[in-house]
């Protein structure tokens, strides 16, 4: 059956560092009691995807602002400093290698909104194009900045979503288009959402956000220091590998470390 997709190009905004305990439990990191052992930091892509649909042009996810050092709270760049970020991780320039600009795209999905998925979205906020988001996420977002525990939520991306048109999704699964579909799954953060994608050569592609950061999390079922919510977590877990037992599902787990060695960057497409 066909779903109107034809295309899905995988965004590159950049290289973000951080401790491997944020991630996954790794015993092999802690010493005896008393005795520290160094720090194992790990660099995670940070990824974002364009959907090419017969009814309109999806972004999932906008990456790191372009002056994170400066924008981000000194204790969010501490933890998670961008190692990697050059023009060529700019979100227009990403688009302009598939011919694309800002202004063309119809919905922006986002995963979660922490700094690292919500970074560049001033660059459509007056575009008129639709912000997607769970209610859920976005309003723990406002609620954790109220509070003043920004944490990964960062008030200058947040505010630029002001005056945007904003719609958030309240259900726990929503279908944007045909062959588009969002799950609520939480875990990492309270609205974090899947996004599966299906396309007309019947393949397809599960987008996990930061429910999973590295595919390991999967294998061993567990999650570091990012975790949220263990329950959410783990029924999240087991959905993904049921689905994961059909013929042609792939997950595209956006801060892989070998992500560009399985997958191609824009202006090469999965299909």
């Amino acid at each position: 059956m066909s779903t109107g997709i034809k295309r899905i190009y995988l965004l590159d905004y950049g290289v973000l560092s951080g401790e491997m305990g944020w991630f996954i439990p790794d015993p092999s990191v802690i010493g005896e009691r008393g005795v520290s052992k160094p720090a194992t930091w790990v660099d995670i892509p940070v990824t974002g995807a364009l959907v090419e649909h017969k009814d309109g042009l999806i972004l999932i996810d906008t990456g790191s602002h372009p002056e994170a050092q400066r924008v981000w709270p000194k204790s969010s760049w501490d933890v998670f400093p961008m190692t990697k970020f050059t023009d060529e991780n700019r979100l227009e320039n990403q688009l302009k290698l598939i011919g694309l600009k800002p202004s063309d795209i119809h919905f922006v999905v986002f995963t979660h909104l922490h700094l690292d998925h919500t970074g560049q979205a001033y660059l459509l906020k007056d575009t008129g194009t639709m912000f997607v988001m769970h209610e859920k996420e976005l309003k723990h977002a406002l609620y954790m900045i109220w509070l003043g525990k920004t944490g990964a939520y960062v008030p200058v991306d947040i505010d630029n979503l002001r005056g945007a048109n904003l719609n958030p999704v309240s259900t726990d699964y929503f279908e944007l288009l045909p062959g588009v579909e969002l799950y609520l799954v939480g875990g990492h953060t309270p609205g974090s959402m899947l996004i599966k994608v299906t396309t007309d050569a019947g393949n397809t592609y599960v987008f996990t956000g930061d429910f999973l950061h590295l595919p390991r999390e999967l294998e061993v079922e567990n999650k570091g220091w990012l975790l949220g919510n263990a329950e959410e977590f783990l029924r999240g877990i087991k959905m993904l590998k049921l689905w994961l037992r059909r013929p042609n599902v792939k997950l595209v787990i956006s801060h892989d470390p070998e992500l560009w060695n399985k997958y191609p960057r824009a202006p090469k497409y999965l299909e």
